[in-house]
């Protein structure tokens, strides 16, 4: 019985079991450039099982069929990182915390690699699953790409500058920064609404309703206070700024430098983003596709930046100088600001999903195409003449 591209996708993905049980065995290895090797070879194995088993190339449906086996994977061996670092289990992955990316180790790193073998691999599953290249699949591709991009984005230029420093096996994240940027770019390139989708659009402007309304309150808030937050991170010395590090959020002078780098992601790139959604919402554009897309992929950004940041801020193993005062002031800001950060952006991607409810019309006219080219009679005449 032949296996389903499903199936041979999982399969490849489950090499991470036996591979890291023989590094158990075997000791692991002790080098930094030998762990790198390990690694590459890893991921040429995944990659190449389903290439293999399916000759004739990726079904017409997923074009991205051949490289989700290396992303379930790290999702795999991400989660034995996580469970290894709580202890849970114990000296599977001790060979590439000490020898490859030794900033796994930290709470940051824990909860990250808590989020990819969790949330990353269930996406992948579900991209896996769909049979045909519809609006579910790239919805779930633009969640996904959003996600693991602020994750790398975070990640490694963090664990490059912080004081651990980057090694060799820090370059094994170089396909998990092209192929989703690649995959982005291939789904935003395609058309990101039905036909049915864009009719309900044209010739309608949305009216500015409280829900509208409370979306532009938001996202201007969420400008200043990632511009305020930024600079509390790159050592603004206001008396403002350092009143707020020391009696409200300390976690952002952590000395890993992830949430300095989460900081400067929200500012680089979150806040462009809150412009445009800003600028939308006042003037929606006739389709609703690009706004639509953006969305998402900042939905799945939010959601990983704010669920590490906010676990990684109250983990047991965060230093108590960095831990979020007790104070009622403080507990009161820091869970107020940082869950509206990860549940309003999940909410205003469902409002472009679905669409909005009010609106009025411009024109019930509706566009006529000129067929006359293809008129019977147009030919006749034409044949006559």
């Amino acid at each position: 019985m032949a296996l389903t591209r499903f199936q041979v996708s999982f399969l490849a993905a489950c090499l991470a079991f036996p591979i890291l049980l023989l590094m158990k065995l075997i000791g692991g290895v002790d080098n930094a450039a030998a762990v790198f090797a390990v690694g590459i070879v890893s991921l040429l194995v995944v990659f190449l099982v389903p290439r293999l088993y399916f000759r004739d190339g990726p079904p017409k449906h997923d074009p991205f069929y051949n490289v989700w086996s290396i992303f379930l994977f790290a999702s795999l061996v991400d989660i034995t990182v996580a469970l290894e670092n709580d202890g849970y289990i114990e000296k599977y992955m001790h060979f590439y915390l000490l020898q490859g990316e030794p900033y796994l180790k930290t709470p940051f790193g824990t909860m990250i690699n808590y989020w990819d073998g969790v949330i990353h691999f269930a996406l992948v599953l579900f991209v896996l699953s769909r049979k045909s290249y519809d609006e579910e699949y790239r919805l779930a591709c633009l969640f996904w790409c959003g996600s693991i991009i602020n994750s790398v984005a975070v990640l490694v230029p963090g664990g490059a500058i912080g004081k651990f420093g980057p090694k060799w096996s820090i370059l094994l994240n170089v396909p998990y920064v092209v192929i989703p940027l690649y995959i982005l770019f291939k789904v935003l390139s395609s058309h990101s609404a039905s036909r049915r989708n864009v009719l309900t659009f044209i010739g309608t402007r949305m009216k500015k309703g409280p829900v509208e309304m409370l979306f532009i309150l938001f996202f201007v808030t969420c400008i200043v206070i990632n511009a305020f937050r930024a600079a509390v991170t790159l050592g603004c010395k206001a008396e403002m700024a350092e009143n707020y590090l020391k009696d409200f959020e300390p976690f952002l002078a952590e000395d890993t430098s992830f949430p300095k780098m989460q900081m400067l992601v929200y500012l680089f790139y979150f806040l462009p983003y809150y412009v445009y959604a800003i600028y939308r919402l006042l003037y929606p554009a006739p389709s609703n596709g690009l706004m639509k897309d953006l969305a998402v992929f900042h939905a799945g950004a939010a959601a990983q930046a704010q669920f590490v940041y906010l676990t990684t801020a109250q983990h047991s193993r965060t230093a108590a100088n960095y831990r979020i005062p007790s104070t009622p002031a403080a507990q009161y800001c820091f869970w107020i600001i940082n869950i509206a950060l990860l549940v309003i952006p999940q909410l205003f991607a469902y409002r472009c999903i679905t669409g909005p409810t009010k609106t009025e019309k411009i024109s019930n006219e509706p566009v006529k195409e000129d067929n006359s080219s293809s008129h019977p009679s147009y030919n006749l005449r034409k044949r006559k003449q």
